[in-house]
């Protein structure tokens, strides 16, 4: 009698025990005599992140100033102060994915019914970026690059000072826009 109930008892036992291990849940471990192991995935997942600064960070539009003295065709003239723009751009992409960075001047500077031409403004570029001219048109290639980066670098602008134009001040407004292609 005793035997039959220790093979009762283990038998029970040894039924419990294969009940609670077959339930056991994803992330849930039951060892007898050794370790329980479970493992546990991890994913790191970033979306697409562009970041563009053109100007300073502390403002939301920087003016540029050019304080012109001197006739046409006496040489160019650089922007007032001749603090370079800082300039930033960041992207979060794939390894694979272009990234392009384009400006909109196609609305030219005014003073009422006076208008200059945004092609009048060119500038060097330091750092990451290179120089270049404003085209006057609305999707202005300026540079390109692939994959994940950081590019940092300044503006340095000057107006042409080529042409006559009425005199006045003249306001405009270029667009910069950082795109995945």
């Amino acid at each position: 009698m005793r035997r039959m109930r220790e093979t009762l008892v283990f038998g029970l036992c040894l039924a419990l025990l294969f009940c609670y291990a077959g339930g056991a849940e994803a992330g849930e471990a039951v060892a007898v005599g050794g370790p329980a192991v479970v493992t546990l995935d991890f994913r790191i997942n970033f979306p697409p992140i562009l970041y563009l600064q053109v100007g300073s960070a502390s403002v939301t539009v920087d003016l540029v100033t050019f304080d012109v003295a001197n006739i046409p065709g006496s040489g160019a003239v650089a922007q007032t102060p001749a603090t370079p723009v800082p300039v930033r751009v960041a992207a979060l992409v794939g390894a694979n994915t272009a990234v392009a960075l384009t400006a909109d001047s196609s609305t030219a500077l005014s003073n009422g019914p006076n208008t200059i031409p945004f092609s009048e403004i060119s500038w060097t570029g330091a750092g990451s970026f290179a120089g270049n001219t404003f085209s006057g048109t609305n999707n202005q290639l300026l540079d390109t690059f692939v994959g994940p980066g950081n590019r940092t670098g300044t503006y340095s602008f000057r107006y042409a000072n080529n042409n006559y134009y009425s005199a006045g001040t003249y306001n405009g407004t270029v667009t910069y826009t950082l795109s995945v292609l």
